[in-house]
C-alpha cells in the first residue's frame, strides 16, 4: 500500500510540474544558469537549460547552485540540460542569453521551434535589441538588462559578484511579470523601464570598461585602482555621454554616482577615488569582464556591440569616438591572435592620440 501511495504522489507531482509554464534558458552561461536556478526555486516554472555539452556534464555530476551576494546558496538538483534547439518546442517563456555575436545565425532558426504564443526575453548587451529580434520572430519580445556580474566559481556553482537591480522592458508581458515575481522571491531586485533604450545606453556606459579590462588582463578591482586605466575609462565614457547629449538621449542610472559625474570620479587621484567610490570597488577581488573570458577561450567578443556601438552611433550623428575606436581596433587584433596588451603607460598614450 505504501508503494502505491508513493507512486500516486509521484504521479501527481509530475502532473503538477507539467502544468507549470515551461521556462527555457537558451545559451545558458553564468548569467543564464544563475537566473534559471533562482526561477526554479519559486515553483512557478518548469525550468530547462540549453547549452554546451560541458554544461550538461556539469549538471549531471554536480547539479547547479546559484550563490547570491550574501553567500546564500540555492541548489537545483538534476537540472534538465539539453544541447539542441529541439528543447525549445513547448517552451512558454525563453530567456535568450546567448552573446549578441551569435544572434545573426540564431534568430532565423528560432521560428522553427517556438510556438507563436511563446514569449522571449532578450538579455544581450547592445542597443535596439528588441527591434532586431522582431525582424526575425513574430513573437512577443521583451528586454531585460542584467547590471551585475556572475562568475562560475566552481563546477555547477554560479556566484553573483556585484550588486544592482535588473531592468525589464515595460509594459511587462504576462510570463515576464511572473518571472520577475519568481526572482523577487529570492531577493533579486527588479524594476520596469518604459524607455528601454535608456536602459540599454546606461548599461553600455558601464560595459565600455570591458575592453580595457580584457586588454590589461587584471581583475576588475585591481584595474580600477590604477588611475591610468580609470583615465582611459573616463575618456571612453565621455565620448558616449557627449554623443547622448548631442542626440538628446537619456541614460538609465545603475550606480550611486550620476552618469554625468562618473568620468569626474574616475579621474580623481587614487586616494580620493578609494574614499569616494567604494561602491565601484565592492566587487569580488577575482572578478573580470566577460570579454576577458572570451579572449582567454578564443571566442569572438562583443566588442562591436559595446565600444563598436559607440563608434557606430557617433558616425550616424556625424561625430567621432576615437578612444572607443582605438579599443575596438586593439580587441580585434587580440582576437586575431596578435600579442596585444594594455599597460598603464599604453593607456595614457591612447589618451594622447
Amino acid at each position: 500500500m505504501q508503494s502505491a501511495n508513493n507512486h500516486s504522489s509521484a504521479t501527481k507531482a509530475a502532473a503538477s510540474a507539467a502544468a507549470l509554464p515551461h521556462l527555457v534558458v537558451l545559451g545558458a552561461g553564468s548569467i543564464g544558469c544563475y537566473l534559471g536556478v533562482l526561477a526554479a526555486q519559486s515553483g512557478l516554472f518548469q525550468v530547462s537549460f540549453i547549452g554546451r555539452e560541458s554544461l550538461a556534464l556539469d549538471a549531471a555530476v554536480y547539479g547547479f547552485t546559484a550563490q547570491n551576494l550574501e553567500l546564500r546558496c540555492y541548489p537545483l538538483n538534476s537540472p534538465a540540460v539539453f544541447t539542441s534547439l529541439e528543447a525549445l518546442r513547448g517552451a512558454d517563456l525563453v530567456l535568450c542569453t546567448v552573446k549578441a555575436v551569435s544572434l545573426h545565425s540564431l534568430l532565423p532558426e528560432l521560428g522553427r521551434y517556438l510556438r507563436s504564443d511563446a514569449e522571449i526575453i532578450a538579455l544581450q548587451n547592445g542597443v535596439a535589441m528588441q527591434s532586431w529580434y522582431q525582424q526575425f520572430l513574430p513573437l512577443k519580445v521583451g528586454r531585460a538588462i542584467v547590471p551585475f556580474n556572475v562568475v562560475k566559481a566552481g563546477p555547477g556553482l554560479y556566484a553573483r559578484t556585484s550588486g544592482g537591480a535588473m531592468v525589464w522592458s515595460a509594459p511587462a508581458m504576462t510570463l515576464q511579470s511572473r518571472l520577475m515575481d519568481a526572482l523577487s522571491a529570492t531577493g533579486l531586485q527588479s524594476e520596469l523601464q518604459p524607455n528601454i533604450l535608456a536602459a540599454e545606453l546606461g548599461k553600455l556606459l558601464l560595459n565600455l570598461n570591458n575592453a580595457i579590462n580584457a586588454l590589461c588582463g587584471l581583475p576588475l578591482r585591481q584595474q580600477l585602482l590604477q588611475r591610468p586605466y580609470r583615465l582611459l575609462l573616463a575618456g571612453v565614457m565621455e565620448e558616449l555621454l557627449t554623443l547622448c547629449r548631442y542626440r538628446k538621449l537619456s541614460l538609465h542610472r545603475y550606480t550611486q554616482v550620476p552618469n554625468a559625474v562618473l568620468p569626474t570620479v574616475l579621474r580623481l587621484p587614487d586616494v580620493l577615488f578609494r574614499l569616494l567610490a567604494s561602491s565601484m570597488l565592492a566587487i569580488n577581488p577575482e572578478a573580470r569582464s566577460s570579454m576577458w573570458d572570451d579572449l582567454q577561450a578564443g571566442r569572438q567578443t562583443e566588442i562591436d556591440y559595446l565600444n563598436g556601438a559607440v563608434v557606430a552611433l557617433a558616425e550616424e550623428a556625424g561625430l567621432t569616438a576615437p578612444l572607443n575606436q582605438a579599443l575596438v581596433s586593439l580587441v580585434r587584433q587580440k582576437q586575431q591572435g596578435q600579442p596585444v596588451s594594455l599597460t598603464p603607460q599604453q593607456a595614457l598614450q591612447l589618451l594622447a592620440l
